[in-house]
């Protein structure tokens, strides 16, 4: 019988890190560019993993923007800790073997 220590959240985890941090770059880039003429805002498309034009404004809000980027940092960091808490079990249970 094999025990097996792979956890599926671990992938889930890293791919909402990979995600977020995708995100976070676009905003970043809108908040750059947030004075630049004829700039058109740019928004994270999950669904498709990229950067598309947004529809319904063409102009970069800083506020908006900046209220984005402390969400996304939010949840970014809110994964950083899921996967540190996970690391952090697995480590126990690593340890607790060598008793």
């Amino acid at each position: 019988m094999t025990m097996e220590i792979y956890d599926p959240t671990f992938d889930a985890l890293e791919r909402s890190m990979k995600a977020a941090a995708m995100r976070q770059a676009v905003i970043a880039q809108n908040i750059a560019n947030a004075k630049t003429p004829g700039y058109v805002a740019m928004t994270f498309d999950e669904e498709l993993n990229k950067a598309v034009q947004r529809q319904d404004k063409k102009n970069v809000t800083l506020e908006d923007e900046m209220a984005a980027l402390a969400e996304n940092s939010g949840r970014y960091t809110s994964f950083v800790k899921l996967m540190t808490s996970k690391i952090g079990v697995l480590r126990t249970i690593a340890t607790q073997g060598k008793r």
